[in-house]
């Protein structure tokens, strides 16, 4: 019996059912709607967009630095943070009482919730002024510090979702580790670590899908210049993102020829990137929680 045969009359099940439609509809209308009114540049430049590096308005359109940057930062940003996101984790699921770990959780989800202005006006005044001073740069605004502020961002996300696939193991698991003779560690990593896996993994990907989408904080330390630096693993030098390319250029570019198209590409590039770490990552934790 499906679902539908089982509530047909019921109005909070349809009310439900047409607003997660709905939902679905938008999101496919958006991405469907970047594809559209970018296909200009798609026509006109094809695989050339994503292997160039020149971005001339009204000239060439390439998008490859500002791949590499989104690359780079969300990187940097995942090896920050995932240390001490899973070391938080483990600590709030195994070793804290009941009552510290849901003060510890709130504590997650309301840094969690900070807009990433804020975040970006902490990293413009603070981080990238201590980037500058510890490592002698003329300027600190750089890919190494837009990958350090998301980290800082996208830790608690991390964390809490991390938590969430951990505890959520059965204590029969636990339990049984014990009687055998195991301590709480080796249990811990041998035992219910590989059973959280699928969810930790997800988690992992929903954070580094808000990296990829964060546009004003990265857009205010990253340095916003649309350029692979020699070497290219050089952390110092200032860079240029998606959504930071997005944020600088849009206002100016809206609604106005192959500029217009080129941004809107982008724009399609990143849905497409974040639709599937998000996508794929929701599907870990439901697959953790079955």
């Amino acid at each position: 019996m499906n679902v539908l045969e089982k509530r047909p009359t019921d109005p909070l099940f349809w009310f439900s059912a047409l607003s997660a439609g709905l939902t679905l509809l938008i999101g496919l209308g958006f991405y469907v709607y970047l594809f559209w009114a970018s296909w200009p540049l798609w026509r006109d430049h094809s695989l050339s967009f994503f292997t160039s590096t020149d971005w001339f308005p009204g000239e060439s359109y390439g998008a490859l630095a500002m791949i590499y940057g989104s690359v780079m930062v969300s990187t940097l940003a995942l090896v920050t943070a995932l240390p001490f996101a899973l070391a938080g984790a483990v600590t709030a699921s195994e070793f804290l009482s009941p009552r510290l770990r849901l003060v510890f959780k709130a504590a997650m989800e309301l840094m969690a919730g900070v807009p990433g202005i804020v975040y970006g006006l902490l990293g413009a005044a603070l981080l990238a002024l201590w980037v500058k001073d510890w490592f002698g740069l003329i300027d600190g605004n750089t890919l190494f510090t837009a990958g350090i502020l998301l980290g800082v961002m996208i830790l608690p996300t991390i964390m809490t979702l991390a938590e969430d696939a951990i505890h959520s193991v059965p204590r029969e698991f636990r339990e049984t580790a014990a009687s055998l003779g195991l301590p709480p560690l080796q249990a811990f990593f041998r035992v219910v670590f590989p059973q959280a896996l699928p969810g930790i993994v997800g988690a992992v990907l929903l954070g580094l899908g808000r990296a990829l989408g964060e546009t004003i904080a990265v857009m205010l330390v990253i340095g916003g210049l649309d350029m692979i630096p020699s070497p290219w693993f050089d952390w110092f030098a200032p860079g240029q993102s998606i959504p930071s390319k997005l944020g600088r250029e849009a206002a100016e570019a809206i609604g106005s020829g192959m500029h217009w198209n080129a941004l809107l590409g982008l724009g399609c590039a990143l849905f497409s990137g974040s639709m599937l770490l998000t996508g794929f990552g929701s599907y870990l934790l439901r697959r953790r929680q079955r």
